[in-house]
């Protein structure tokens, strides 16, 4: 065989193998995978972080007596 035979089976092997997903990238991509569902739980996140942002200014507002008689 010559050597450029073995290099192109070689890289038909890499391009095949780099190709190949096992069972832990496949979960890993479904985990990350960019659902409806992932956006409204994160949409979610934001708008409950924003709240709690709101809550934390009005309550040091209210430490400082700025709605003091």
């Amino acid at each position: 065989m010559s050597a450029t035979e073995n290099e192109r089976r070689r890289c038909a092997v890499m391009t095949a193998s780099a190709r190949s997903v096992g069972p832990v990238t496949a979960a890993l991509r479904a985990m990350r995978a960019d659902t409806p569902e992932i956006r409204e739980i994160q949409a979610l996140r934001d708008a409950i972080a924003e709240r709690i942002e709101r809550d934390i200014e009005l309550l040091d507002r209210l430490d400082a007596g700025e709605f003091r008689s």
